[in-house]
């Protein structure tokens, strides 16, 4: 362990900060400079090597007293017992850990202290770290401001600043810290001197500063580059990556929380979350593999970074709690304390690991790493939709209503098949289900699957629960015009199971598609109903039952019925407009 060096909290932090006070530090009393400054300070640091984080998994366990670091380069687990005011924080190859009333940074690969500090109860909001200082950001007591703390590998305290400004969570490079602040303006602060000696003004909401990649970025809901370009920012000319609108369940975000120090134990923002990781170009700046993500609880969502186009989605045995994307997938940590790596192109499983115990909230990290091995269980995506839409998780409707409208655009026949089991599981969410038929009415394709569902109906003793989606399936087969279904659509003209909706999109179905074939149980379900059609929809089953029989010849039998006084009104006028405008029936005809 390092030697320490205590210091008292935010009393003793404000007296020996408050003689480095400048006026332009974080001042909003400032004019806007065109970017000269942060110009300047890309001119001295711009060029300077960046070494990656660590690559890591930091787990909160026990009841937030416990720290679990899991190196994804297949290092040793270590653990560390603490007190937690907040979450763990990767900061270069240091994790960054408040409690106790005491600050750590602790080796990300080994759990060992590299240095401790007192600070009364100040919780963390975010650090920095360069591999030799660590710049951290600590909230003060009632939210009031922050203070910043430099610190040195070796324990000695380089910079602490009080300001009145909510901080966000810095960078460092080259003995300067990149400090977000007021969420819109970064601000450079020299680290041997305290000085601002830079700020750049963006056109982006910002609340952190971090490195990747080998470069600097700031950002919140897009990705802002530390480059040549930095100077233009506040004219909206600076490299940028955002991610494009669409509609997703939860309304997720990048950066959960931000404004404030981030809760040890996690939340439904952290299984409600979007992940992206942001890399260099020559033009700029870009979305790695084109592919950014997006967790719903158990469902994991990966979207194309140009249009927002679906790619795949995963299922995933229980809530995803944390996670990073990296270059070719995405790191994932859930609540039993399973860490999965998923492929960006496919969603297959790349890799898996285990911290060993439930996790109460988990931090991933990666950066240079990239998903190692090919990627299993490669599934096309109507399989995914499937087995995500089908999933018995009523925490998951929500999602899965959006999943069903993707699953509708699905060409593959098989997601008319997936359509046709959720229309008939009793199971189903009733907030699915209108979604479910409505999809499955508009399907133009697997009329073999359409035809085999209609062959099952309601039985009780072999534990049909629910009898088939038949007004859907009527509606798709009619719009493909497609007869083979004829005769199951018949059988279900007389099944008390079905509604009188289904019997009536049945009927209008056996108007387009009947044949020869069907004529006697068109007779009969006219005989049945022409004087008890008591509803609307029972009364338009009839007249299409009566459509139907014209197309086949059978003019007597609908003529009979029109004029017999017994037949309800409705039914006698729609069935004489049908005989007046069919054409002379073809010799023979009955």
């Amino acid at each position: 362990m390092k030697r320490a060096y205590p210091f008292a909290a935010a009393a003793a932090l404000a007296a020996c900060g408050g003689a480095q006070l400048q006026l332009t530090r974080f001042s909003t009393d400032w004019t806007d400079d065109g970017g000269a400054s942060i110009g300047r300070v890309y001119e001295r640091v711009g060029q300077t090597r960046i070494a990656p984080t660590a690559d890591v998994v930091v787990g909160v366990a026990g009841h937030t007293d416990k720290v679990i670091g899991l190196p994804l380069d297949g290092g040793a687990k270590w653990t560390f017992a603490h007190p937690l005011d907040a979450r763990p924080v990767v900061a270069g190859d240091v994790v960054v850990v408040s409690g106790g009333g005491e600050l750590l940074a602790l080796d990300a690969r080994t759990g060992k202290v590299v240095w401790r500090r007192s600070t009364g109860g100040l919780p963390v909001l975010g650090a920095g770290d360069d591999g030799t200082v660590t710049a951290v950001t600590l909230q003060r007591a009632g939210g009031s401001g922050s203070t910043l703390l430099a610190v040195a590998h070796d324990g000695q305290v380089v910079q602490q600043i009080e300001t009145d400004k909510p901080l966000g969570a810095p960078a460092v490079i080259g003995k300067l810290a990149f400090v977000p602040w007021a969420s819109q303006y970064v601000s450079v602060l020299d680290l041997s001197t305290g000085d601002e000696v830079g700020r750049a003004t963006l056109r982006e909401q910002v609340s952190r500063a971090f490195t990747q990649g080998g470069a600097l970025w700031f950002g919140q809901a897009a990705f802002v580059r530390f480059d040549a370009h930095i100077a233009g920012a506040s004219r909206g000319k600076a490299s940028i990556a955002r991610l494009p609108a669409r509609e997703l369940p939860g309304t997720p975000k990048l950066v959960p929380g931000a404004g404030g120090p981030v809760a040890a134990v996690s939340s439904a923002a952290d299984r409600v979350r979007l992940y992206a990781h942001p890399e260099p170009t020559s033009a700029g700046a870009a979305i790695s593999d084109d592919t950014w993500y997006a967790t719903y609880f158990r469902l994991v969502m990966a979207f194309g970074a140009h249009e927002g186009k679906l790619g795949w989605v995963h299922l995933h045995e229980s809530d995803v709690i944390g996670g990073a994307a990296a270059s070719g997938g995405v790191v994932l940590c859930d609540a039993q304390g399973k860490v999965t790596t998923l492929d960006a192109k496919t969603g297959g499983v790349v890799a898996e690991a285990d911290v060993g115990e439930p996790l109460e909230a988990c931090v991933v990290n990666v950066d240079a790493r990239r998903p190692p091995g090919a990627p299993r269980d490669v599934k096309p995506l109507a399989q995914q939709l499937a087995e995500a839409v089908l999933a018995n998780d009523l925490e998951l409707v929500v999602a899965q209503k959006l999943l069903l409208r993707e699953l509708a655009g699905v060409t593959d026949e098989g997601a008319t098949q997936t359509l046709i089991d959720l229309a008939s599981d009793p199971r189903t969410s009733p907030d699915l289900l209108p979604d479910a038929r409505r999809a499955l009415a508009e399907r133009r394709n697997g009329a073999a699957a359409l035809v085999a569902a209609l062959g099952r109906h309601y039985d009780f003793l072999r534990d049909v629960l629910r009898p088939p989606p038949v007004g859907p399936i009527a509606l798709a087969l009619a719009g493909m015009k497609d007869g083979s279904g004829a005769s199951a659509l018949a059988s279900h003209l007389l099944d008390p199971a079905d509604t009188v909706d289904d019997v009536k999109e049945a009927a209008a179905a056996l108007a387009v598609v009947a044949g020869p074939a069907q004529v006697p149980a068109l007779q009969q379900f006219l005989g049945m109903y022409r004087a008890r059609a008591e509803s609307d929809d029972l009364a338009a089953a009839v007249v299409s039952v009566g459509q139907a029989l014209v197309s086949q010849g059978q003019t007597a039998i609908v003529a009979a019925a029109a004029k017999d006084e017994s037949t309800v009104p409705y039914v006698r006028e729609r069935l004489q407009a049908l005989l007046d405008a069919a054409p002379p029936a073809a010799p023979g005809g009955k």
